[in-house]
C-alpha cells in the first residue's frame, strides 16, 4: 500500500538525501513535497495531506517543536510525524509530544527502513477487500487518524501508554492526568482536547468537560445529586465519575439506557 510523505527542512541538501534514502528504503511512499520555510508548513500539509511527515526541529524562525504542536491541535486525521534533528539534546522534549519517532543527522538508510517498518507497523492497518473497479491506491480519508500511543514523563524517562492501556483521562486543577488499566496515573502534556481529537471515539468517551473514559472500563451507572449520573470505573469504585448533562445523550451512543 502507498503513503504519501512531506519533508520539511530548511536545508535543501539534507532533504534531498532524505528523499533519497526514503526512495531505496520503501519505494512505496512518494515524497509529494519538500518545504524549506517553517512559515509554509501548515499550508504544505494541507494541500498534500501527507500520511508521514519527517519533520526537522531546527528549522529556523518557525521551530520544528512549534510545527509539531501545530499539528497536533489542527483538526480531521493527523499524520504521523518523524522529528529529524543534529542535536541530541532536542530529542528528550520533542518526544514529549505525541510524534512517532526520531532520526538524527547524518541519517543514515538502516535508520530510515527502521522508521518506515515502526510507521507501516503502526499506522498502515490490513487493506480491505477492494470493490470491482476500486483503485488500489484509494484511501479512506474519512477515517481519522488515531494515536497508539502516548508518550508520558516517569522520572527522568519518558514511557509510552498504548492506547489500549488507558482506562480514564481527567484535568485537575489545569493539569491533565492519564490513568492506565494498572491504576497508574501520569501527567501529560496533552490537553484534554487533544486526546479526544487522538483516542477512537468508539471505546473513549467524553463524559464531561474534565473526563474522558474508556467505556470498556465502566462497571455502573448511577444515579447522582440533581438528576444527573456519575459512572463507576474498575479500579476506581471510589471516584465516581460524573457525566455533564450536555453529555448524557452522547452516552446513548455507547450504552442502551
Amino acid at each position: 500500500m502507498g503513503a504519501k510523505a512531506v519533508i520539511i527542512d530548511h536545508e535543501p541538501l539534507m532533504a534531498a538525501q532524505l528523499k533519497k534514502l526514503l526512495q531505496r528504503g520503501d519505494p512505496s511512499i512518494e515524497v509529494k513535497s519538500i518545504c524549506y520555510e517553517g512559515e509554509q508548513a501548515m499550508a504544505c500539509l494541507a494541500a498534500h495531506q501527507p500520511d508521514i511527515v519527517f519533520l526537522t526541529l531546527e528549522m529556523p524562525r518557525v521551530s520544528g517543536m512549534t510545527i509539531a504542536r501545530q499539528i497536533e491541535a489542527a483538526k480531521g486525521p493527523h499524520p504521523a510525524v518523524v522529528f529529524v534533528t543534529g542535536k541530541r539534546d532536542f530529542i528528550s522534549q520533542a518526544l514529549r509530544l505525541n510524534v512517532l519517532d526520531y532520526l538524527v543527522k547524518p541519517v543514515t538508510e538502516e535508520e530510515v527502513r527502521r522508521v518506515v517498518e515502526k510507521f507501516r507497523a503502526v499506522y498502515i492497518k490490513k487493506e480491505a477487500p477492494l470493490q470491482e473497479g476500486a483503485s488500489e491506491t484509494a484511501v479512506d480519508s474519512s477515517r481519522p487518524s488515531y494515536a497508539r500511543r502516548f508518550s508520558v514523563d516517569e522520572g527522568d524517562k519518558i514511557k509510552l501508554i498504548s492506547t489500549e492501556d488507558i482506562r480514564l483521562v481527567y484535568a485537575e486543577k489545569r493539569k491533565v492526568f492519564l490513568v492506565t488499566l494498572s491504576g497508574k496515573t501520569y501527567p501529560s502534556h496533552l490537553s484534554l482536547v487533544q486526546f479526544e481529537k487522538r483516542l477512537p471515539e468508539e471505546v473513549f468517551f467524553r463524559c464531561h468537560r474534565n473526563y474522558i473514559v474508556n467505556i470498556d472500563e465502566v462497571q455502573q451507572i448511577e444515579p447522582w445529586f440533581n438528576h444527573q449520573y456519575v459512572l463507576i470505573v474498575k479500579g476506581m469504585e471510589d471516584q465516581p465519575v460524573p457525566i455533564g448533562r450536555s453529555y448524557v445523550k452522547k452516552l446513548r451512543q455507547y450504552v442502551d439506557l
